[in-house]
């Protein structure tokens, strides 16, 4: 369960880094940016360890935050090396891909919390 908490707490720490880069300047924002692509290379690492053992529910929203925290990355990397002029549109494209990342986290974990359905009763044949 620990892991749970440790990836939902990685989501909302993005989500929230993400959001302060983009009320900030080019320059004032590389730093959350630069912090912000070490927070998603954390959550895909906590992401990837536990993958093996969430059940075939959850599987799909881990990839969902898998995919999403890649394109985070990617997209950081991209804002860190771009000017200040083109930053501004991967700001945004960071934005939405922590938000999606903590979406998908939250509704990975929220499957693999979730208690499953109880057997249906068998009847024996007539």
């Amino acid at each position: 369960m620990d892991f749970l908490n440790k990836a939902l707490e990685q989501a909302k720490q993005l989500q929230q880094i993400a959001a302060e880069a983009m009320q900030k300047s080019y320059e004032q924002a590389q730093p959350l940016v630069a912090q912000g692509v070490k927070q998603a290379q954390d959550l895909q690492k906590t992401l990837v360890e536990q993958a093996p053992n969430v059940t075939a529910a959850a599987q799909e929203q881990y990839n969902a935050a898998l995919q999403h925290a890649g394109t985070f990355i990617a997209t950081g990397k991209t804002v860190l090396e771009a000017g200040a002029n083109a930053a501004q549109q991967h700001l945004n494209t960071l934005g939405e891909q922590a938000q999606k990342a903590a979406d998908a986290t939250r509704a990975a974990v929220h499957q693999a919390t979730e208690p499953k359905p109880p057997e249906p009763p068998t009847t024996p044949p007539i």
